[in-house]
């Protein structure tokens, strides 16, 4: 049997109130919110969180594969999986590969993901990771709408597994819009209406012909979870395929917008809180065509053990903020032109030290137990024994042992400081880290603090993005 094993997701911290965008621009409001990624985020980032949170409680060395699926790449020529595996410590012997350059990048990308299990006898796991940080062009109706969100899904060959895919069916079409071109900033389009018959004829075509193919009728679907940009859609969408009501998944776009690749991920993850037993569920993503897949639900017990221990959708949002001032969308999607300072890089440093600086493992003596980090000495600073050192990961929490709130940061001086924190990590081991989504640091930060690691943006230099990790105020992962 192959299916879902797992699934995870991830949300930032904060969300942009609408009326804020309708204040800005003298805009006609909308209600709702939409989620927002920090200055420090992008779909990389993103998608380690979700990756993490998918492979809570699973030894990352039993995956396979990971296929990386966004439309708002970091790297055009550079395969962001591999650097993603890299960082959630999977091994080197796996099948690793970007989907790109499509919203239904996410659908397309499970689907190769069977056909690969089925046709390689020594991959029996992949994890497909999906995420996107959308840019909407100042002063127009995309900043209702385009928003930043990460999903994943563990698709394996078990024996038992809490969801099995029974079906896929795709369809490619040529269509007008939405587009951006190699070098564009932001989205395009010819006419909204369109680009909706166009949505309409692809995603309704893909549903139906698997319906037609499985010898299902429209009523026994008990969820369907499709990507949708605008609320009105959707129940057109269930109209033409004749959905009973209730059965179209609904309730995630005016709390947190169009998360692009990841949206019909977070869709079915919402679905999946309650399922009935042996419920038919499909998942169909949209772009230049449409993919639908047709998933039921094998075993209820492990599909809530799937769950558990998880932040996934519910858990993000409930720890998620509004912002206040439509100038934090300004800064964190850099949408102002400025000179920002340049920091010098080393590839061959972060090549040499990729154990420590992204996999977070650190060293612990053989002789006395202590736990350092990073791995660059050859005496333990306790017991003085030299060469008697093994690798043991890290853990991804800890509390704030001392810190220290600096005002210069980046080349610039910042009104609100940045605290710099050395952590003690749970299990052993002390690091430093600047901390992000703090608010009123001078205030807030304290002695003790608990705290999570989150890996970061933390600056561009030699050319490329140089990331390690942060901590936050904890937010719930396990």
């Amino acid at each position: 049997m192959i299916g879902i094993k797992s699934y995870g997701a991830y949300l930032p911290k904060y969300l942009l109130p609408r009326d804020l965008v309708a204040k800005a621009w003298d805009f006609p409001s909308m209600p709702g919110t939409k989620a927002l990624a920090s200055a420090d985020e992008d779909s990389i980032t993103m998608g380690v969180e979700a990756g993490l949170d998918c492979l809570y409680g699973i030894d990352p060395k039993t995956i396979d594969g990971l296929f990386y699926a966004t439309t708002t790449q970091v790297y055009t020529e550079k395969n962001s999986a591999s650097f993603i595996a890299n960082v959630l410590d999977l091994r080197d012997d796996i099948v690793t590969t970007d989907f790109t350059d499509t919203l239904r990048a996410g659908t397309t990308a499970v689907c190769r993901a069977v056909e690969t299990i089925k046709a390689n006898n020594d991959v029996k796991s992949i994890l497909i990771i999906a995420a996107d940080t959308r840019e909407p062009e100042p002063g127009t109706f995309w900043e209702y709408s385009l928003s930043d969100g990460a999903a994943a899904l563990l698709i394996a060959e078990e024996d038992l597994l809490p969801i099995s895919i029974e079906d896929y069916y795709s369809v490619s079409a040529n269509v007008t819009g939405p587009w951006k071109k190699t070098g564009d900033k932001f989205i395009k389009t010819f006419q909204d209406k369109m680009d909706n018959k166009f949505y309409f004829q692809s995603l309704t075509k893909a549903m139906t012909v698997l319906l037609e193919k499985n010898n299902l009728k429209p009523e026994e679907i008990a969820t369907a979870a499709y990507h949708y940009h605008d609320p009105r859609v959707l129940g057109v969408v269930a109209k033409m395929v004749k959905f009973p009501p209730g059965i179209a998944q609904n309730g995630l776009f005016l709390q947190l917008g169009c998360t692009g690749t990841p949206m019909a991920f977070l869709l079915l993850i919402a679905a999946l809180r309650r399922p009935k037993p042996e419920a038919k569920i499909i998942f169909a993503g949209y772009g230049d065509g449409a993919d639908a897949i047709l998933l039921q639900v094998r075993d209820k017990n492990l599909l809530k053990n799937a769950s558990r221990g998880r932040m996934g959708l519910l858990k993000h949002q409930k720890s998620m903020e509004p912002i206040k001032n439509y100038n934090t969308l300004i800064e964190n999607k850099k949408l102002i032109e400025r000179t920002r300072y340049s920091r010098r890089s080393s590839a061959v440093t972060i090549w040499r030290d990729t154990k420590s600086l992204y996999q977070m493992y650190g060293i612990k003596c053989k002789n006395c137990g202590t736990i350092q980090y990073p791995m660059m000495y050859k005496s333990c600073y306790n017991c003085r024994t030299d060469n008697q050192f093994e690798f043991v990961k890290l853990a991804l929490k800890g509390t704030v042992f001392t810190y220290t709130l600096d005002h210069l940061y980046g080349g610039a001086y910042l009104n609100t400081p940045v605290p710099r924190c050395v952590i003690d990590l749970e299990g052993g081991g002390r690091i430093m880290l600047d901390m992000t989504e703090i608010d009123k640091p001078e205030e807030n930060v304290k002695i003790d603090m608990p705290v999570e690691l989150t890996f970061r943006l933390m600056h561009e230099g030699g050319g490329f993005r140089n990331y390690y990790w942060k901590c936050r105020p904890v937010r719930g992962r396990p």
